[in-house]
């Protein structure tokens, strides 16, 4: 079967299309797919913090350019665009101040890890092999299928062990999105992981 292939102009003119069609009086409402309208999306985003505006403004932006979305092989873990700089004394081992955090995103339906459909659970790795202590990892993401998107913190834990990860419900379809935020490690090792951009299909 061909793959579908997706660009933000489609997408933009598809939802103009659907807008336009009628919905029969005696019909259930739909309920709200994930994630908030744009305006709610910056007003949420101000709310945490200048990073998480300026990273909402960015894809906000980036979904004004036509880009191509296409799917990946089901249950297949997508990487970010580019690993994320990195800055900490010790974050690249010993008293290297630098590295680069990776991350991805498995989108559902999967078993393990279980996700959902219209689903992406994001992963990031530590940079060095010592247990996270506390994390601040922000996930920005956009629906680019019906432009609403969210601010999540990665906040899994494991017997008070933060994973670096989170489930979140995004909704089928192409997700842009950015990362950033900070992790300290048991040793007292302090990350800032500055900013990447990811491309995902849910």
């Amino acid at each position: 079967m061909q793959q579908r292939r997706w660009t933000v102009r489609s997408l933009t003119a598809a939802a103009a299309v659907a807008a336009a069609v009628a919905v029969p009086a005696h019909a259930v409402a739909e309920p709200d797919p994930p994630g908030l309208p744009p305006d709610a999306l910056r007003a949420a985003a101000a709310a945490e913090s200048p990073e998480a505006l300026r990273a909402v403004e960015s894809l906000l932006d980036a979904a004004r350019t036509p880009a191509l979305f296409e799917p990946p092989p089901r249950n297949t873990p997508q990487p970010f665009m580019q690993p994320a700089p990195t800055f900490g004394l010790g974050c690249g081992g010993g008293f290297t101040p630098y590295a680069m955090t990776t991350g991805w995103a498995q989108p559902g339906p999967n078993a393990v890890p279980p996700v959902q459909i219209g689903q992406l659970k994001i992963f990031v790795s530590p940079t060095i092999p010592t247990l996270p202590a506390r994390a601040d990892l922000k996930f920005v993401w956009l629906n680019m299928e019906n432009f609403r998107g969210g601010v999540d913190t990665l906040d899994d834990t494991v017997g008070g062990v933060p994973q670096l990860s989170k489930t979140l419900d995004t909704g089928t379809g192409p997700v842009l999105s950015a990362l950033f935020g900070s992790v300290q490690y048991v040793d007292g090792t302090f990350c800032q992981v500055v900013y990447t951009m990811g491309a995902f299909f849910a």
